[in-house]
């Protein structure tokens, strides 16, 4: 994974509804929720190219948020659909540079915009893994449609 900016990957889809359990007393969607709704997209970009995480933990590779920024557009009513539609934005050196934007419904605007940063460590020295295992490479550049990154 080279020091140098790459091209975002394709938007992945992961859709979910909004359950009482994921909002406030008002009725709108809590913080909270699409944060757990974003980390479900992220997993689900890694199995659909053939990476379960469970696996990469086996592997001895754990990929903790380093940072994190959320902007509200609209708030996510109970009830309703949302998408969460992620992808890879950069790398940089060994950060994953995410895009996370979330929709609700038919709503062409997104009701949230996320940006969420990843470094890969290793899960018993909590050291950055420079050199992260094969497997991980290799979905990435799946992820990125088979482009070298």
């Amino acid at each position: 994974m080279p020091g140098y900016p790459t091209p975002p990957s394709p938007w992945f889809e992961y859709f979910a509804r909004v359950q009482p359990r994921h909002t406030d007393y008002a009725g709108i969607a809590w913080h909270g929720s699409c944060l757990e709704w974003m980390e479900a997209a992220r997993i689900e970009v890694f199995r659909s190219v053939g990476l379960e995480y469970s696996d990469l933990v086996d592997m001895g590779c754990n990929l903790p948020v380093v940072d994190l920024s959320l902007r509200y557009r609209q708030p996510i009513q109970m009830g309703k659909e949302v998408v969460v539609k992620s992808r890879i934005r950069a790398i940089e050196k060994i950060k994953l540079c995410w895009d996370q934007d979330v929709y609700c419904g038919n709503n062409s605007k997104p009701s949230l915009l996320g940006k969420v940063t990843l470094v890969p460590l290793h899960s018993k020295s909590g050291r950055v893994l420079r050199t992260p295992p094969q497997e991980f490479k290799n979905a990435i550049e799946q992820i990125f449609d088979g482009k070298k990154v």
